[in-house]
């Protein structure tokens, strides 16, 4: 017996649009005005004869059942049913899907806004590269506040408050260098306003901002472009690519909360 989803390219859990889909692309190549190889002829009557049984449900119903290797029920006597209101369902009309398959065709159906989320991560995550990569604007602030802060299982830390409201973390060893009454400068990314560096005005002494997006959390970024730009290119699969937008629309999510936090 012919494979039909074989020739066109498919497995057996094809939906009525991939084999659509399948049998354009695969006409279109195979076509005798389109393509003068000698065995085009004999393949493009196997893609419309798939095609033909593949596009009828009952009888691609008939032909998914002998493929698994399940013989079609045999006629059985048409004898009356107990139930005077029992009317009996025309061969086909069963659902023999499984949950897989019923969610492999609700992906199938969304897949498409999966693949826009990948490309907004992709576009969102090259905006903070260049954000990363950009000179970064300077200005100067007073510290009116040194506290020293716990940090969970990494020792302390020291939480140093500006004279505009804003507080920033820094490691402990730096305390020394930005006291209270200490004049800063904070070194901020030009796109996201994002605080990455400190440096002492008059001992120009500089020290990291590890509570940020570009400190503590940087694996986050690099982790969405990579997975933004196979989200985003990836052509096969359907529960991989639609999985892959449900991960980058969560580290979009977290990556929105990490630009606003420079404190813990």
């Amino acid at each position: 017996m012919k494979n039909y989803y074989f020739i066109l390219g498919l497995n057996i859990y094809a939906t009525d649009a991939e084999i659509k889909r399948a049998y354009r692309r695969l006409a279109l190549q195979f076509h005798p005005d389109k393509n003068s190889s000698e065995e085009a002829e004999a393949i493009f009557k196997e893609i419309n004869e798939a095609y033909e049984l593949l596009s009828d449900s009952g009888r691609k119903f008939t032909y998914d059942q002998l493929l698994r290797g399940v013989s079609p029920a045999a006629p059985t006597e048409n004898r009356p049913h107990r139930d005077p209101r029992y009317r009996p369902r025309p061969p086909g009309s069963y659902s023999t899907k499984t949950k897989r398959q019923e969610l492999l065709e609700v992906m199938a159906e969304y897949l498409k806004y999966a693949i826009l989320i990948s490309r907004i991560a992709l576009a969102f995550s090259l905006l903070l590269f260049i954000d990363y990569s950009l000179p970064r604007q300077i200005t100067e602030q007073e510290v009116v506040s040194n506290r020293t802060k716990n940090e969970f299982r990494s020792g302390r830390s020291i939480q140093l408050e500006f004279d505009d409201g804003e507080t920033l973390t820094i490691n402990r060893q730096m305390a020394s260098e930005f006291t209270r009454g200490s004049k800063l400068l904070i070194y901020r990314t030009v796109i996201f306003n994002v605080p990455v560096m400190l440096e002492n005005e008059r001992s120009h002494v500089t020290t990291y901002i590890p509570v940020s997006v570009y400190g503590n959390f940087i694996f986050a970024p690099i982790l969405m472009l990579i997975t933004a730009i196979i989200g985003s290119f990836y052509w096969k699969g359907i529960e991989f690519r639609f999985n892959l937008g449900v991960v980058n629309f969560i580290l979009m999510l977290l990556l929105l909360l990490f630009l606003r936090i420079h404190v813990l």
